[in-house]
C-alpha cells in the first residue's frame, strides 16, 4: 500500500475513532462532522484492503486487524507529537502547559508563580488544574506536578519533595472543642480529602495519621468528605471541623495563625510530590528552566517550612 497524503491524513481520524470507539465522539474531538470521520475511515480501510471496524447496532468495535493497527498508529502519532512538541518547547520563549492538582496549585504554586515570570518573562505557563490518573494517549500537558505514591509510568519522573501531614483547625474551633490527645478527636468533626492520592480510600490520610498516633478508631458519624483538599481546608477555616493538613497546603496558614496544629506529631504521607514530563523533553531549554525553578522553590520552601 502506498501511503499518500490522503491516507496519512486519515490516520488521525482512525486513532481518535479507535480510542473513543465512536465516530461521533471522534468527530467532536477533531471538530469535524460524523460523516467526515466515517469517510476517512472508509478511505483507510479501502487503502489497507482490511476492515478496521465492525459496524454494530448503536456502536462500533475494532476488528483484530484494527486492534493491531490502532496500537501501531497510536504509538507512532504519540512519538511524532512528542518530538514535535520537544522541538517547539526547545526555545526559551514559548508556552509550557503545566498540569497540577487544583489544591496544590492554589495553595502552593500560584503564590510563587509571579517570581517565575519575573525571572523568565519569555516563558508563559498555561496552568491546567486536574487530578487523578493520567491517560497518556490523551495527554494535554508538557510537564506535571503530581501527588502520588510512586513515579508516574510512561513519563520521566523525579520526586520533588515528601509530604507530611498533621491535623489542623482554627484557634476558635480548638477553644470550643478542647482536646489534649488524639483520642479526644472523637468529639470533633473530621474533614477529609476523599481523593488524597490515586487508589487511596476516602479517609486514607486520617487513617495513616491516627494509626501512627496509636488511635485504632474514631467514630465517623460526623465526618465530612470533599473532592479537593482545598475544600477541606476552607471548611476548617470556617470552624467546621479538623482537617488533615499537608505541608504544602497549610504552611502559610499556620505561620499566619489562621490555623493551628494541636499535636506535635507530623507523619510522612505515603504520597510525595513528583515532577514528570515526557522523556523526549528532558534536554529542552524551556522544560529545564521550569524544572530548575521548581527545584529552587522547593528548596526554599523546605528551609522555611513550619513542619
Amino acid at each position: 500500500m502506498f501511503l499518500n497524503s490522503q491516507t496519512l491524513a486519515s490516520l488521525r481520524f482512525f486513532e481518535a475513532a479507535a480510542r473513543k470507539l465512536s465516530f461521533r465522539k471522534a468527530a467532536a474531538e477533531l471538530h469535524v462532522t460524523d460523516g467526515a470521520v466515517s469517510q476517512q475511515i472508509k478511505h483507510l480501510e479501502e487503502a489497507l484492503g482490511q476492515k478496521l471496524f465492525l459496524r454494530l447496532p448503536r456502536r462500533i468495535a475494532l476488528t483484530e486487524a484494527g486492534e493491531r493497527f490502532a496500537a501501531t498508529v497510536r504509538k507512532a502519532l504519540a512519538e511524532i507529537e512528542d518530538e514535535a512538541r520537544a522541538i517547539s518547547v526547545g526555545d526559551t520563549r514559548t508556552e509550557i502547559r503545566v498540569r497540577v492538582n487544583p489544591s496544590f496549585a492554589l495553595r502552593w504554586l500560584m503564590p510563587r508563580v509571579g517570581d517565575f515570570y519575573a525571572k523568565h518573562p519569555g516563558i508563559k505557563l498555561f496552568m491546567i488544574a486536574e487530578y487523578g490518573d493520567i491517560d497518556l494517549s490523551e495527554r494535554d500537558f508538557d510537564i506535571t506536578i503530581e501527588q502520588a505514591v510512586q513515579p508516574l509510568v510512561g513519563l520521566h519522573s523525579e520526586r520533588l519533595f515528601d509530604e507530611y501531614i498533621t491535623p489542623v483547625c482554627t484557634p476558635a474551633y480548638l477553644k470550643d472543642h478542647p482536646f489534649n490527645t488524639p483520642d479526644g478527636l472523637d468529639t470533633c468533626t473530621l474533614l477529609h480529602d476523599a481523593h488524597a492520592w490515586s487508589g487511596g480510600a476516602n479517609d486514607a490520610e486520617w487513617k495513616v495519621w491516627l494509626q501512627e498516633a496509636g488511635v485504632l478508631q474514631i467514630p465517623a458519624s460526623q465526618d465530612r468528605f470533599f473532592s479537593l483538599a482545598d475544600m477541606a481546608i476552607h471548611a476548617a477555616l470556617n470552624d467546621q471541623g479538623v482537617a488533615m493538613g499537608r505541608t504544602a497546603l497549610v504552611g502559610d496558614l499556620l505561620k499566619a495563625g489562621a490555623l493551628v496544629a494541636p499535636f506535635a506529631l507530623k507523619v510522612k504521607s505515603p504520597a510525595s510530590y513528583w515532577l514528570a514530563f515526557p522523556s523526549a523533553y528532558s534536554e529542552t531549554p524551556a522544560i529545564e528552566t521550569v524544572g530548575n525553578w521548581l527545584r529552587a522553590e522547593v528548596k526554599r520552601f523546605l528551609a522555611q517550612s513550619p513542619f
